[in-house]
């Protein structure tokens, strides 16, 4: 399969519905392919998932990002689908994960919880298969609203009157504000699970809009101030990783009837929650109110950067 990138190429001064086309294609076609991957051919590949439910995500940002510009009834049939599609990988991606650390713990129990993991994960698949033959049954229904909504995309309500804004002016009137909530959170109280996630939740947010919409700023924003937000999403993601394993091993504590497996399962319980309550200092410590300030400083430099270049 080849590459594809999650940046958008534009230029500033085209028209934003040209470009939102393109932004909302690169995004609903890659889901397209992986589904079809992900139901038939999900052994040979984990990331087929993994990559399937990555670029629902990207797909959603980019409907978000251009709803102003959309049919709404369209739209929501589409997010609804994308929804549906996540929903039904889920429990098959946490397994695809249990099994891969199980397959590396040598300890007592492992392999016992391993062939547990395998067996879910073989009745899960189903749901994978539902949503796919749900969404390309009737000729590819799925890919026929995809083709329906991109030919819809156009100014509406009192915008139809206006002028078009290009794509420049559309990437400022929109990254402005998920920065701002982006740094408004990270200024606040970030001692518990629960509020890092939501900051992860928030930094998401705003990555995906800035592989919709650098195009339109100067090269810095991609190439200094994107590099510091990858990695605080991957500190967080640490931390979200350990909390996630939590979840998952206890469920599976509560429907185990195996003694040997469920003191395998207590074990790891405990290394999980010694490993989250290690990842939530570090990230204390790294995340300080220097590097919040260096961060925001990069983006205001790159966006300064930016106007300065399109007044001269």
């Amino acid at each position: 399969m080849a590459h594809k990138s999650k940046w958008i190429s534009a230029q500033g001064d085209e028209p934003v519905t040209e470009v939102a086309v393109r932004a909302l294609r690169s995004r609903l076609e890659p889901v397209q392919e992986y589904l079809p991957l992900a139901a038939n051919q999900h052994e040979e590949d984990i990331e087929y998932i993994h990559q399937l439910r990555v670029w629902t995500r990207r797909a959603d940002a980019a409907i978000e990002m251009y709803r102003e510009l959309l049919p709404e009834w369209r739209a929501a049939w589409i997010e609804e689908q994308l929804g549906r599609i996540r929903k039904a990988t889920n429990a098959a991606r946490d397994a695809d994960v249990f099994a891969r650390r199980l397959e590396d713990d040598q300890a007592p129990g492992a392999a016992r919880l391993l062939k547990h993991v395998l067996e879910q994960r073989t009745e899960v698949q189903q749901r994978v298969l539902e949503v796919y033959e749900r969404l390309t049954k009737k000729k590819g229904r799925f890919g026929r609203r995809v083709e329906k909504l991109l030919k819809r995309v156009r100014l509406r309500g009192k915008r139809q009157k206006s002028q078009e804004p290009t794509y420049r002016a559309w990437a400022e009137n929109h990254l402005r504000p998920v920065l701002d909530e982006f740094f408004e959170l990270a200024a606040g109280d970030l001692n518990d699970t629960d509020s890092l996630h939501q900051f992860r939740i928030v930094g998401k947010k705003l990555r995906y809009a800035m592989e919709l919409l650098s195009a339109a700023f100067d090269s810095e924003l991609r190439r200094n101030a994107y590099p510091l937000l990858e990695t605080l999403q991957d500190r967080l993601g640490k931390v979200n990783d350990h909390a996630s394993a939590l979840v998952r091993i206890q469920h599976w504590i509560e429907e185990s009837d195996d003694s040997k497996k469920a003191k395998y399962l207590g074990e790891m319980l405990q290394s999980e929650q010694d490993a989250l309550q290690q990842s939530r200092r570090q990230f204390s410590a790294w995340w300080t109110a220097e590097r919040r300030h260096e961060m925001r400083g990069a983006f205001d430099d790159a966006l300064s950067l930016s106007n300065s270049r399109k007044d001269a």
